[in-house]
């Protein structure tokens, strides 16, 4: 399965960012893509000061999605009032495939004081892959990336906002978490970095006009866990311990 991790900064209306949205998923299906992923609230920008909740979104994306043949991950704020960070998994058909509302708030410009945290993972399967998916600052947190491997995962996605000055621990992280969890990891960043990382941690695919490319083949994912069995040589009843005893 091809994908690509569209490289859009956000522009000045929503709108605007929906036009561009559009051209991306049009030139991605026409490159043989078979699923886009957009950065982290790539329409309204990141703001965790003022997080801004924009209905057009989803449905726009889904009719991208049906009119280019193509699954398309974006995100939008959901609710009003202390709304949530939600990543939208849109299908050809339509329809909504998965919702993952982000899990880990940015704490340090205050997200978790303005936005509610999530508290489910979010598995789908498309094209004969199964999808996780993260946003941003879950890329810090292993337990999410290790939970998605016992379920099978072969590829997270993940829609970033990651600043420029820390786009070297974003590259560390990405692969980092593609080895703990023997998977892919596609990320979408709006300042640049996107990336697919591989199941051995090493950076795959290339970039076009802005956009990377990169196929996902579940059989590396197959090989890399039967090669070097982490999750089987776990020991969460240990982990567990510990805890207990702190």
């Amino acid at each position: 399965m091809k994908i690509c991790c569209a490289e859009v900064r956000t522009g000045a209306t929503v709108a605007e960012n929906l036009v561009r949205a559009d051209r991306c998923i049009a030139a991605a299906s026409l490159a043989g893509a078979d699923l886009v992923l957009f950065p982290e609230q790539f329409a309204t920008g990141w703001s965790p000061v003022h997080p801004v909740a924009a209905p057009s979104i989803l449905p726009a994306l889904a009719e991208s999605a049906a009119s280019h043949g193509i699954w398309v991950v974006g995100s939008s704020m959901e609710g009003e009032e202390m709304p949530q960070n939600t990543a939208w998994v849109l299908g050809p058909d339509r329809e909504v495939h998965a919702r993952y509302a982000k899990v880990h708030l940015f704490t340090p410009l205050g997200e978790d004081l303005t936005c509610s945290a999530g508290d489910q993972p979010a598995v789908f399967d498309a094209n004969g892959v199964r999808f996780g998916l993260a946003i941003c600052y879950d890329l810090r947190f292993p337990e999410l990336f290790l939970y998605y491997a016992r379920c099978g995962v072969e590829c997270v996605l993940v829609p970033a906002a990651w600043p420029s000055e820390r786009l070297s621990q974003w590259e560390i992280l990405a692969k980092a978490r593609a080895l703990d969890a023997g998977c892919y990891l596609a990320g979408a960043n709006t300042y640049g970095g996107s990336c697919i990382a591989a199941p051995d941690g090493s950076f795959v695919g290339e970039r076009s006009g802005g956009m990377v490319y990169g196929a996902v083949d579940p059989s590396r994912v197959t090989e890399m866990r039967a090669s070097i069995p982490v999750m089987r040589d776990r020991r969460p009843d240990l982990y567990a311990w510990w805890e207990d005893r702190q």
